[in-house]
């Protein structure tokens, strides 16, 4: 009986179907380490949870939103608004606004005007209040650049003059009585070349 079950023809066929290239073939397949990954994955935890948001996604899409519509406007007409009568300074003219020239200008024009409105028996007086706490009863004011500042005056009583960038200078502005009216004193600007005693 032995002997049949060594020579039967359908036992030759499988031992030689499980020993062909097809089989080794489909055993590889059957075997690669990544179809083993992608089978692991697919039974994973993490698979369930990426099909689970896959739906989320799938009901929030479906979801209608309703249109929202930005309003419109024109723009303004620019004849309308008169926009011609508007003055834009020029570079020069925003630097002369930022000059050491421009700040005495108004500082002599505040002068000026404080002036005519005190008594005879008092006069206005500038003190320069420099880095430091120096103090300068001032005399005279000149522009020497574009921020550039001269003081001349007097420094505890001794005369002096100091050569300052216009933003390191404050300028008090106060009054002083005057004993006789003859000797009031002015005040000297020199702005782009010209002196003007205030």
């Amino acid at each position: 009986m032995n002997g049949l079950i060594k020579n039967d023809p359908m036992k030759k066929a499988l031992d030689e179907i499980n020993n062909s290239p097809l089989k080794r073939a489909l055993d590889a397949i059957n075997n690669d380490p990544f179809r083993k990954m992608m089978d692991e994955f697919n039974n994973s935890p993490m698979k369930k949870a990426l099909d689970e948001m896959n739906k989320i996604n799938e009901t929030i899409n479906a979801i209608k939103l309703p249109k929202i519509t930005m309003p419109t406007f024109d723009m303004p007409n620019m004849e309308a608004l008169q926009l011609h009568n508007i003055h834009i300074p020029t570079q020069k003219e925003v630097n002369e606004y930022q000059s050491a020239g421009i700040l005495m200008r108004r500082l002599a024009d505040a002068i000026l005007q404080w002036r005519e409105q005190l008594p005879e028996t008092q006069q206005p007086a500038i003190l320069a209040l420099l880095y430091g706490g120096i103090q300068i009863n001032v005399e005279r004011l000149a522009q020497e650049s574009f921020h550039g500042i001269r003081i001349e005056g007097k420094m505890n009583g001794v005369p002096c003059m100091i050569l300052a960038h216009q933003s390191t200078v404050q300028l008090l502005c106060y009054v002083e009585n005057v004993e006789k009216v003859e000797s009031r004193r002015q005040i000297g600007f020199i702005i782009d070349g010209e002196e003007t005693n205030i």
